[in-house]
């Protein structure tokens, strides 16, 4: 039951980020605003800390107190993360190809704007870009990103979780 609560947080937290991804799109910030992009592409992580916060939190309250520990809780984030990781593949292909296949084109054309704007040489940095903005990498990053910050946000959810469990333990025992 738990592990199915963990999976159904997973696909959610891929659908939301796929969700959000769209929405950037629509509102313009791949391409008509795209100077602003940098200001708000670090707001999409907190879909990922609220479904893993959600699935730990559950696990937590579905064993007796006091018996909580930071495996279950790093368990139940990986659950989550993998989830997540695997089906956050299918959809960023489905984005890049069908929805706004004209991403990396934008991004590699803002970063010899910005080489330009700031005195630097415009091809070295089209081709930095053209080297990071590529459809292999940018899967290869996203799945990896899944994958590492949720086992960190598991580690510190499972952590406040373990020390507020020690905290009402000893609240009940005095």
């Amino acid at each position: 039951m738990i592990i199915k609560n963990e999976l159904l947080a997973g696909v959610a937290v891929a659908l939301a980020m796929f969700i959000l991804l769209c929405l950037e799109f629509i509102f313009g910030l791949h391409d008509r605003y795209i100077d602003y992009y940098i200001y708000i592409e670090n707001i999409i992580y907190i879909i990922p800390v609220i479904g893993l916060y959600l699935a730990i939190k559950k696990r937590y309250y579905s064993q007796p107190p006091g018996e909580f520990q930071i495996k279950d809780g790093l368990m139940s984030g990986v659950i989550v993360s993998v989830t997540a990781a695997f089906l956050n593949l299918p959809l960023q292909l489905l984005f890049l190809k069908y929805i706004n296949p004209d991403y990396f084109g934008n991004m590699i054309a803002v970063s010899a704007k910005k080489a330009i704007t700031s005195g630097g040489n415009s091809i070295l940095a089209i081709q930095e870009a053209q080297n990071y903005y590529n459809r292999t990498d940018f899967l290869i990053q996203g799945f990896m990103t899944f994958l590492i910050l949720g086992l960190f946000i598991s580690m510190m959810v499972s952590f406040r979780l373990v020390k507020k469990g020690i905290i009402q333990t000893k609240k009940q025992v005095k």
